[in-house]
This record gives structure tokens, C-alpha cells and sequence, in this order.
């Protein structure tokens, strides 16, 4: 009996080293508007305001020292009423906040633009890292007139920056991978 246990107890670290964080739902983290406007040259864009609970668990672990990645997705769908809506279009911007202690600077990263951002500001860093300024979403050349579009927005927390034996730790404290409800647009091509 002794042996089933260590044996199970074994697979569960090995699963928590080598598989991806269980996704639970972020408390409060929310998509809180979503504006589509067509801009000079037949592309869609779209403006995300998005919130992030700081103050509660396990956002307020930056200042320790722990990255947290944050992936705003679009989605553009067509709205099709005997099947599922097809999905036309699909643009992701991708940011990471991170505590250095030994400068006392948090560390704003832009994946798609490759920018990095110092500042020793909490605040400037917050800003920093819901600042995605107008997102292109589809051309119009991919909107076929006459049909019913829509997009759809989402804003995912995830830890996946952390060392695999720092994951191993995560897992069986509070690692988390949240993300907010989807919210819609209309698109009107």
C-alpha cells in the first residue's frame, strides 16, 4: 500500500512538472469595453479597456517577483444559424509584467513589438501593460458583403514564464491560468 502511494505521489509531481498549469477562472478579470472601427485602408480595428484586480490574489504577487503574462485574443466570426460561426480572423497581443528586486524596476514586455519597458512607477507599469492602443483585426477584403459578422474579445493571466521547478511549487500553492468572458461586437462591413 505504501508503494501505491509513493508511486502516485511520483506521477503527480512528474505531471506537474512536464504538463501545463490547470486553468481556473481569475476572479475580476474583466473585459470592460470593446469599440470596432474601420481605419483608412480597408482594415478593421478594435480598442480593448480591460481590468485587472491588483489588489487581490494572484496579481498582487508581481511585486514578489513573479511574471504574469496577460493575452488579449480577437476573434472575428461569421454568423452562420445551422452550424457553428466560422471563424474569419484571429489576433492575439501578448504582455508581461515582472518585479526585479534587485533594481527595485518592474519590466513591462510587448511580445509583438519586441519593446521593453523599464520604470520603477507601479502605476506607469499598470498602464503599461493594458496600453495596446488600436488592435488590426481583419481587412475588409476577408468580410464577404451581405453577411453578419462579429467579434469577440478575451484577456488570459497565465504564469507560464516560471522555471519548471518553480511550477512544481505553483502547482501545489495557487498557480493559476484565468481568463475573462468573452465580450461582443457587432461588425457592420
Amino acid at each position: 500500500m505504501a508503494t501505491v502511494r509513493r508511486l502516485f505521489g511520483l506521477g503527480l509531481a512528474l505531471v506537474a512538472l512536464i504538463g501545463p498549469p490547470f486553468e481556473v477562472r481569475a476572479e475580476g478579470l474583466t473585459v470592460s469595453q470593446l469599440q470596432v472601427s474601420p481605419s483608412p485602408g480597408g482594415q478593421w480595428s478594435a480598442q480593448v479597456t480591460w481590468k485587472v484586480p491588483w489588489q487581490k490574489e494572484p496579481y498582487r504577487e508581481v511585486h514578489e517577483g513573479v511574471p504574469i503574462d496577460f493575452t488579449v485574443t480577437l476573434r472575428v466570426f461569421r454568423e452562420r444559424g445551422w452550424w457553428n460561426d466560422e471563424e474569419v480572423a484571429t489576433t492575439r497581443v501578448k504582455r508581461e509584467v515582472y518585479y526585479n528586486r534587485l533594481t527595485n524596476q518592474y519590466r513591462v514586455i510587448d511580445w509583438e513589438e519586441g519593446d521593453r519597458y523599464f520604470t520603477r512607477e507601479w502605476e506607469e507599469a499598470r498602464e503599461l501593460v493594458r496600453k495596446t492602443g488600436a488592435i488590426p483585426v481583419a481587412g475588409t477584403d476577408r468580410l464577404k458583403a451581405g453577411e453578419a459578422y462579429y467579434l469577440g474579445a478575451r484577456v488570459r493571466a497565465s504564469r507560464e514564464q516560471l522555471s519548471l521547478p518553480a511550477r512544481m511549487l505553483a502547482v501545489f500553492g495557487r498557480l493559476f491560468k484565468g481568463a475573462s468572458d468573452w465580450r461582443y461586437q457587432p461588425l457592420e462591413p
